[in-house]
C-alpha cells in the first residue's frame, strides 16, 4: 500500500533529508542509537519532551540532559536540532487551524538550523527563534507541560510569540 511506502523508520530516515525524531522520551537513547549510522549527516528535529502527567495536570521531569542532547550522544553524526516543542500537535494535524505563533529552535549547528527555520516558516505565521546552542533544549523541552496545561485549561491550542525582536 502507499502508506508502505517508507516501510520501516531506518528507511524512512535513509530517504529523508530531516528526520523529525517525536518519540516517547524512555525511547529516544534507544532509537537514536538504533539509527546512528543512518542519521549520520542528516539533520535531525528533537520534538520530545520529558511530560509525565500527575493528577491530570501535565508536568516534566528533565534529566541532566535534554533529549535533544542525549539525540546527539547517541547518534554523534546527526546534526541535531531542538524544536517545535511549543506547537500543538493538535494544530499541526489541523491545516484549518491557524499557527499563530513562533517557533523556538535550539543547536550547534547554524546551517542545520536555517534549514528548520525555513521549514517552520512554511508551517507558522510567525518566525523561527535562534534560542542559541542545543542545551537551551534543556529548557525548551519542559516548556511544553506549561502549553498542555494553558491549553487544557483554556480549551485552546495557544503557542508562544517572542515579541520584541528586530524584523
Amino acid at each position: 500500500t502507499p502508506r508502505d511506502d517508507f516501510g520501516s523508520n531506518e528507511e524512512a530516515s535513509r530517504r529523508s533529508e530531516v528526520v523529525f525524531l517525536s518519540v516517547p522520551p524512555g525511547g529516544v537513547a534507544e532509537m537514536s542509537r538504533g539509527l546512528r549510522d543512518v542519521l549520520a549527516g542528516r539533520i535531525v528535529v528533537s520534538v520530545a519532551a520529558p511530560i509525565v502527567f500527575r493528577n491530570g495536570q501535565a508536568g516534566a521531569e528533565p534529566g541532566e540532559l535534554s533529549l535533544a542532547e542525549i539525540t546527539a550522544v547517541a547518534a554523534p553524526e546527526a546534526r541535531v536540532v531542538a524544536g517545535f516543542h511549543t506547537v500543538s500537535a493538535r494544530a499541526l494535524a489541523d491545516p484549518d487551524v491557524p499557527l499563530d505563533e513562533d517557533v523556538l529552535l535550539a543547536g550547534d549547528d547554524a546551517e542545520a538550523k536555517e534549514v528548520v527555520a525555513g521549514l517552520a516558516a512554511r508551517l507558522v505565521e510567525g518566525r523561527a527563534v535562534d534560542c542559541g546552542r542545543l542545551e537551551v533544549a534543556r529548557w525548551l523541552e519542559t516548556l511544553t507541560a506549561v502549553l498542555l496545561n494553558v491549553n487544557r485549561r483554556y480549551k485552546t491550542n495557544a503557542g508562544v510569540r517572542v515579541t520584541g525582536l528586530p524584523e
